[in-house]
């Protein structure tokens, strides 16, 4: 078994860890390391879909049911098959309040891992740092190599940044995995966003975009898309020239 073998099968069943991955971690600290960084993700995600079931639902769509089925025999007695649209609307509007409920849940987990497929890419990408707006905090370095083991999923490798890396987390952008770093710059830490564009275009919006805290700038690349977000103020396009041309696809 090699690295990248190793990592996709974590990925695709952080909870179902087998003797061979096991023993393949067993003597390195960065292999558990991932192990449970994958298992923590995947609670995350099963956290976020875990959508709590209203009060007494049970009894409310049953009483419900029950005064549509009252509501339509009266009619057919009344010699008519119009149903009355006041009495389907109390029963439909269960299942809206349900879907109204399940659609919150998606977008919370979306924008945690995530994402919001309505959102052009660079508000995605500032939504994205304001709710991991704690990571930027970090100061403790990451060895490169670490990084470059979760990129190697996606099939690429960083010779360097222009900062030490402090933060290193695969998260879902638009409905693509990327990989979501922060290294600290001479003009504090900057935020990166790899993400694949094969299976995906993120060509809508500009390549620049702020708000009145951060911008950012995405390159657009036939492999991926990197997205650059950093303070107001700061050099953007010599950074991201930096970081684009640090990254390679194997």
């Amino acid at each position: 078994m090699d690295e990248l073998e190793f990592r996709r099968r974590t990925i695709a069943q952080p909870n179902d860890i087998d003797k061979e991955l096991m023993e393949f971690a067993q003597s390195n600290p960065e292999r558990q390391s991932f192990i449970t960084e994958m298992k923590e993700f995947d609670q995350h995600l099963q956290g976020a879909l875990d959508i709590p079931v209203p009060d007494n639902l049970a009894d409310r769509i049953i009483l419900n049911t029950s005064l549509k089925e009252k509501a339509l025999q009266e009619e057919q007695a009344a010699g008519t098959n119009v149903v009355d649209a006041k009495s389907r609307f109390k029963f439909d509007r269960v299942h809206l309040a349900l879907a109204a409920s399940f659609m919150v849940a998606v977008s919370a987990f979306f924008f945690s891992s995530e994402q919001h497929i309505g959102h052009e890419a660079g508000e995605h990408a500032l939504a994205h740092v304001y709710y991991e707006i704690n990571a930027l905090d970090k100061k403790s370095p990451i060895s490169l190599q670490s990084v470059n083991d979760k990129l190697a999923v996606l099939g690429g490798h960083i010779d360097e940044l222009p900062g030490d890396i402090t933060y290193a987390m695969f998260c879902d952008f638009k409905g693509e995995r990327g990989l979501h770093l922060i290294f600290e710059s001479d003009f504090g830490p900057m935020t990166v966003f790899i993400v694949p564009s094969e299976n995906k275009s993120f060509g809508l919006g500009n390549d620049h975009f702020q708000d009145e805290r951060f911008e950012g700038l995405i390159n657009r690349g036939s492999q991926a898309d990197t997205i650059l977000v950093a303070s107001v103020g700061a050099p953007l396009d010599t950074y991201n020239e930096r970081v684009t041309s640090a990254i390679r696809w194997l």
